[in-house]
């Protein structure tokens, strides 16, 4: 798969954002990083509490953009696992400010990229 250079740029980001990750209980760290429509990048990581509570990386890049009222155009999420996406409260976050051409994108620990759209993830969400 070729990758766009903003998408490459994309995910080297989100890989340095995952250096900041405090996985207390999982030991997976997570990185995300967020183009939005105004060609600004936010970033996050997982970090785990001591007790039940946890913030995603997904989550965590969300909460930089959303005072801004941009729109997510570009999410990459990156860790050192085999498969996986955003969790289900990731993706309604995600699609609450996300444009509706929103890509996903992941990559794992052997550094293979999978690319979705939000509405290939999310196909019943409500519609507003």
């Amino acid at each position: 798969m070729d990758l766009t250079p903003i998408e490459e740029e994309l995910l080297e980001h989100a890989w340095s954002f995952r250096n900041r990750a405090y996985p207390h209980k999982s030991g997976t760290k997570v990185g995300c990083a967020i183009l939005t429509d105004l060609s600004n990048i936010y970033g996050g990581w997982n970090i785990e509490g001591l007790w039940m509570t946890s913030i995603h990386a997904e989550k965590c890049a969300i909460t930089n953009l959303t005072e801004l009222q941009e729109k997510i155009l570009i999410i990459a999420v990156v860790a050192e696992t085999e498969k996986f996406t955003p969790c289900g409260d990731c993706l309604d976050w995600i699609t609450q400010f996300a444009t509706k051409e929103c890509v996903v994108m992941t990559q794992n620990k052997h550094r293979e990229v999978k690319t979705y759209t939000l509405a290939e993830l999310m196909p019943n969400y409500p519609k507003n």
